[in-house]
Formats: C-alpha cells, structure tokens, sequence
C-alpha cells in the first residue's frame, strides 16, 4: 500500500512539473496582444467585431481603436463571471423594472445582497453585456476608451462639472488627472456615478453618525458590508486613515488608488475595471465593482457629460465639441466567440439557466464531446469549468455510463460523459448542477466544506485563516475595521473580497491562509503541485507561504500535505486551523 502511495504521489509531481508553472511563470500563461491594424481582424473568428469599429471609424475619423486580442475561451470566460452563487456573485444587477426576468440567476432566484436590492445576474444578463458587439456604438463605446491623460482643460472640466457637486473643484480635478496620468473626463464621470449629481455624505464632510465628521471619500473606498450603516462607516474610517480632510484631497488620492491598483496594471478601460479579462495582474478576480451594468452605465455618462450630450443638470444642453476630437478605444475580442451578438435578456421571461439545465463541466483539463452516446465521432471539446445547457438528461447507459446531450454556448450540440464508468470506488460526476456544492466537485474553487476562520497570534505577528476566509472575517476579529494591504502593497477594498496568504493587516500581522501557498488566495491543485514542486527541490517555497503549506505539521510542507489539500479541493477532507 504504501508502495502504491508513493508511485502515485511521484506520477503527481510529474504531472504538476509539466503542467503548472510556478508562480512567475502563472500570470504568463494566457499570451495576449493589441493591435491597431483594425483591417486584419478575422471575421470568421471575431464576427460582427471589424464591421462595427469600422462603422464608428468612418463616421468620427479621428478616433483610434485597438484590439485586445485575450487568447481567452469565450466559454470560459463567461463560466469564471457566472460564480459566487448564495455567497458573493460576482456580478449582481439592481432589481427594478427593466432588469427583471430573464435578467436575474435562477440559481439565486430573488436571494438579496449587499443592502438588500441587488439580485444575482443570469448567465445571459452577463453574456450580454459582456459581448462586446452589443457595445460598439456611440452610446456605450466610452467604456472602451484608454483611460490615460488626453490634457482636457480646466474650461472643459468646468463646463462638465456645472451644476453638479463637483462645481469649484475643477483645478483639483485637473491636477489629479495631471498626478496620476488619468483621463480628467473620466474622473468627472466616475465621481457623478459614485455619488451622483448632488454628492452624498461621503462628499459633504458631514460624517454617518457622528462618526469621520470632516473626512472625504469621493471613490467609496473600503466601502463594503450589508447595511448602509456599515458601508458608510466603513468608507469614512478609510477616509480618515488616508488623511482625506477635503474632497480635493479624496479625489487626488482615490485617483491614485485607481490609478495603481487598476489603470497602471493594464485595466485602464472601464470594461477592463469590470470584467478582469486584461491577464496582466491575472484574471477574473481582481474587479472594481459588482454591479453588472456599471461599466455601461459610467460609459454613458462620460458621453453625456463630456460629449455632444444632454444632461440632466439643470436640463441644458452642455456641448463640448469633443465628438470629432481624438479618443483610442480598446475593444477585446475572445476565441470562439458565438456567431452572432448574444441577445438581450427578456425583462418579462425568466432565464433558461435552471439548476437542472445549466452543468459545470468537473474535469482537470478537457472532455471529447460527441456525435451520439458513446459516439466515435468527436465534434467539440468541453474544457474544465465550462457552462453548458443539459438539452436531454439520458435515463439509461449506454458503454457503462449516461450520456447527456449538451449545447455549448456557441452553439454545438453532442453526447458527453456524465460520470465514470460503474467503479464505484473511483466514481466523479462530469456534469454538476451549479449549485451543487457536494463532494463531487473537484474544480479547486475553495467550495470546501471548512468554515471560514481566523486566528490571531500576537507573538509571532500572524493571522492565520482557513481556505475560505474573507476580509469580512479579518475585520469582524478586529471589531469591524482594518487596514488590509495586498503582498504587492495594494489596499483591500471589499469585505467580500478573499484574503490570500502574504496579505498584511494592520501594518503589522502577515496572514497565513491554510493551503494558500502560492499567495493567490484560493486552496487548490495548483497549490499541492507546488508543495510537491518543493520536497524536490525544484520550488523556492519559504516564510509565511511554507507556513500556509504546512497543513499537518505547522512548519514543515510535505507530499501529505498535498495530499490533504488534493482531498479538499474534492470535499473528502476539512482543512481546520
């Protein structure tokens, strides 16, 4: 037994060593490119892409348009948006009228988060909006547009910020997109959207409360939680920490928050701030804001504001000649992108994404989708995590095993596999329900079944957590408020948000999250590759991240502690502090 063991432990680091790159090699592994040979886009790859931009061009010749050429599966892309489920989702749209039915995740139904009127968005409601043909227009193009200084003037801005409560802040507006190399008309238009035409308590130096009376927070930094209580007091604590005292002071700063956490890490367009696809800091994880629709949204109002708009401030027509002036868009395009846009969700229907219907695919790489149960015949491939619709759910085997009918987001329909064959012992599902958070599930997306913990040790200076731990459960340890910087010196801003191990709090304590031994926040396969990387030498793991590795013994990381994290990723092991 332990001969076999051992054979099996050694096939896993052989395996590990060619597939999973180390950590500098990781945030490599997606090649992406710009190009600004518009004329060269594929339009069999890239459909309905070349036509709008050239569209656009023709009309206004003095914009500039760029590709992002991601190398990213569409599929995949639109899997990693739809997730969080009954926890934090990471997209959620503002229930009203307009965006109702269809737009709103039957897997979440009408569950309420943040403060109580946001719901979980569909997997169309995000393919939508997404999809960017539905979005090259003159309507919603700004949220494309490259975020660095263009030199707007100070009578420019002045004429942006009429009537609003920006008005008198001009020069400081100025000289925050002169500090931080942003684009002054974005500025103006993430401010209004932040806080609206008349600011709030954020921008009134009033304070929530009694409490951060005399303290500015004009970008809602650090503010997170469930209650208005707590999203407020939470901003203004931030506020007074960073020595906010005017709202000029709060606009510098927070630009230069944005600036370096975001626009100098390569999403420097309002799309790229939403929809982390720009692999330049990594993927999918790293995104300013949950709200579906706030890129489009933001877009619209650098339109309207400093654009040939109309405005709602004062209902006056405020024009600033800058429709024919020189702006560069950069529009992703993805592989394997559906033929034609996706569709605009029915506000009136209810979307075709059922627990029953939509499936996780739950393999490590990728399965051969078929042209019948137990077909010979390959017509697509399913890749690990990709959504896919269950058109029939087989009833009987076919070859030692059910064969369901699926359809791909683009389109192909075929057989797959829904589990392995009849060995009970070495059973998996293929398929899973998205809302399935059984032991079934082997994704390593830190579904465990630990309870998000932490612990304090005031000696050594180290917080340690559990795989699933949250800011949430480091501010709560420290009575609701604390100073988190990420290990590349960045701030933490979302309650929600995963703390990962090498995070700092408070200056002082170095967060140690259990099987996080690559600091990227999740416990996963990645994770026991390098641990097993390390027992042969061929990983540099040292310091808190040993620490994190170190599951049994608490100082020393070995091929059992691989192991152990292994069987957390599929359920059959708890991983406790």
């Amino acid at each position: 037994m332990k001969r076999t063991i051992a054979i099996i432990t050694m096939l896993l680091f052989l395996l590990s060593s060619i597939l999973i790159p180390n950590k500098s090699e990781a945030s490599q592994s997606v090649k992406q490119t710009v190009s600004s040979d518009i004329n060269s886009i594929n339009t069999s790859k890239y459909p309905g892409i070349k036509e709008k931009i050239q569209a656009l061009q023709n009309k206004y010749p003095n914009w500039k348009f760029k590709v992002l050429y991601t190398g990213l599966d569409w599929n995949e892309v639109i899997s990693n948006e739809y997730t969080g489920h009954w926890q934090s989702p990471k997209n959620l749209i503002y229930k009203k009228a307009n965006y109702q039915g269809a737009w709103i995740c039957s897997i979440c139904g009408d569950k309420a988060y943040d403060n109580g009127s946001w719901r979980c968005a569909s997997y169309e409601a995000i393919s939508y909006m997404m999809d960017p043909r539905n979005s090259i227009n003159e309507s919603d193009i700004y949220q494309f547009e490259e975020l660095t200084n263009t030199g707007v003037s100070a009578s420019t801005i002045k004429t942006m910020t009429n009537g609003t409560f920006l008005s008198g802040h001009e020069q400081g507006i100025i000289n925050a997109a002169n500090n931080n190399n942003v684009n002054a008309g974005y500025i103006v238009a993430r401010l209004i959207q932040e806080q609206g035409k008349n600011g709030t308590v954020l921008t009134s130096g009033a304070g929530y409360n009694g409490q951060g009376v005399g303290y500015y927070n004009a970008f809602n930094i650090a503010a997170g939680g469930n209650s208005t209580a707590e999203i407020l007091t939470g901003a203004l604590a931030y506020a007074k920490k960073m020595g906010w005292t005017t709202l000029d002071k709060s606009i510098d700063g927070g630009i230069n928050y944005l600036a370096s956490e975001y626009i100098k890490k390569g999403q420097n367009t309002l799309y790229f701030q939403k929809f982390d696809v720009e692999a330049t800091g990594g993927l999918y994880s790293h995104q300013y804001m949950q709200n579906l629709l706030a890129s489009t949204s933001e877009a619209s109002n650098m339109r309207k504001i400093y654009e040939n708009a109309k405005l709602t401030l004062k209902n006056t027509y405020i024009n600033t000649n800058s429709m024919s002036t020189a702006h560069t868009f950069i529009i992703p395009v993805y592989e394997n992108m559906p033929s034609t846009a996706c569709a605009r969700p029915n506000s009136n229907g209810k979307s075709n994404i059922t627990t029953d219907s939509m499936l996780r695919v739950n393999v490590e790489s990728t399965i051969r989708l078929r042209n019948a149960p137990n077909g010979n015949t390959t017509v697509g491939w399913l890749s690990k995590n990709e959504i896919v619709t269950r058109i029939e759910k087989a009833t009987t085997r076919v070859g030692g095993t059910y064969w369901d009918k699926v359809r791909k987001s683009n389109g192909t329909e075929g057989y797959v596999a829904r589990e392995t064959y009849e060995n009970e012992s070495n059973y998996k599902l293929y398929l899973v329900p998205l809302n399935d958070n059984s032991s079934s599930s082997n994704t390593g997306s830190n579904q465990g079944n630990s309870t998000a913990k932490v612990k304090i040790d005031k000696e050594n200076k180290i917080i340690s957590v559990s795989p699933s731990a949250k800011a949430s459960d480091i501010l709560e340890a420290f009575g609701g408020t604390a100073k988190i910087t990420k290990a590349d010196g960045g701030y933490l801003n979302g309650a929600q948000d995963l703390v990962a191990t090498g995070f700092i709090v408070e200056d002082k304590y170095t967060v140690v999250k259990k099987g996080d031994c690559n600091g990227d926040g999740n416990t996963n396969s990645l994770d026991a590759a390098v641990i097993l990387r390390y027992t042969v030498g061929q990983y540099d793991l040292k310091n808190c991240y040993l620490k994190a590795g170190a599951i049994s013994d608490g100082n020393k990381a070995t091929s059992l502690d691989a192991a152990k994290i292994l069987r957390y990723t599929v359920g059959q092991y708890n991983i406790e502090l």
